[in-house]
């Protein structure tokens, strides 16, 4: 009996405890890091569930951060762009967490190649300009695929090259990323700037990934982020963000050229999302 009364009280202890989120942490972290905290956590504190989020110190590559995923540590939990490779191996949690916006791309570039940028017109026109992109990351074979000329570095060392106009002519970023980067990091990359006239689209979504190992935090997420669409909490998140209003608004997709891509490798259950997911324009 007293053996029956532990185990039970183990068992509401570790249910009142509720889910442990180990998150990665990067140094220093980028601004947009902030806003996708503010999702995980509006999207718990939605599920109902008791939580606890705790970062853990990493610098590692997004494909190195897949593979800590699927053995459920250090992390349980980070935000990637999608991939029909990670929604196959680790737990999606499939509700774009920028609303396709991570489809959009402006280019960093070096502003003493602002005049050589200006004569881009098309594809085959930025094909002649080598771009690049986080090692590991998933929107590499779909530039690729559309025939650009993409190199992978680390993410670190990105701005550090294009500031000093060595081995790479543009960075793709999200209009989210990119101004958020450059003004944050203006002094360290004074010559950066984004390249005004042109924009990159392919269908893309930002998700929540989570280790096999943790499938209640990978249901109560997708359980929290339906309740806070729902509601409109997700929407007011999004929409109120000044990182993410700054950046539309800077952005001025009307007055740019947009360049169409394809992306195969985005699996039939992202297509399949309901419309009011995705920010107008950048819909499947």
């Amino acid at each position: 009996m007293y053996r029956l009364l532990l185990l039970l009280a183990l068992f509401s202890l570790s249910a009142r405890a509720g889910l442990v989120v180990n998150i990665p942490q990067p140094e220093p972290a980028p601004p947009h890091h902030g806003y996708y905290r503010q999702v995980l956590q509006l999207a718990l504190e939605k599920s109902g569930e008791a939580f606890t989020i705790n970062p853990v110190a990493l610098n590692e590559t997004q494909h190195r951060q897949a593979q800590m995923l699927l053995r459920g540590e250090p992390i349980n939990l980070a935000w990637m762009g999608t991939s029909s490779e990670y929604e196959q191996n680790l737990l999606p949690v499939r509700v774009p967490l920028l609303r396709g916006l991570s489809g959009l791309r402006v280019l960093i570039i070096n502003q003493a190649r602002q005049t050589e940028f200006a004569q881009v017109d098309s594809l085959a026109a930025l094909a002649a300009f080598t771009g690049v992109q986080g090692i590991g990351w998933s929107d590499i074979d779909i530039l690729r695929g559309a025939g650009l000329n993409i190199s992978a570095a680390r993410r670190a060392s990105i701005l550090d090259m294009l500031n000093r106009n060595q081995h790479v002519d543009y960075y793709p970023r999200s209009p989210v990323e990119a101004f958020g980067e450059l003004a944050a990091r203006s002094r360290d990359y004074p010559q950066l700037m984004v390249e005004p006239r042109l924009l990159l689209h392919y269908p893309f979504a930002v998700y929540f990934f989570v280790s096999p190992e943790a499938p209640r935090l990978a249901e109560a997420l997708t359980r929290g982020l339906e309740q806070a669409y729902a509601d409109g909490s997700f929407l007011a998140l999004f929409e109120g963000h000044p990182l993410i209003r700054d950046s539309l608004r800077q952005l001025q997709a009307e007055r740019r050229l947009r360049l169409e891509l394809a992306n195969p490798d985005l699996t039939e259950a992202s297509r399949r999302l309901p419309d009011h997911y995705w920010h107008p324009g950048t819909r499947p």
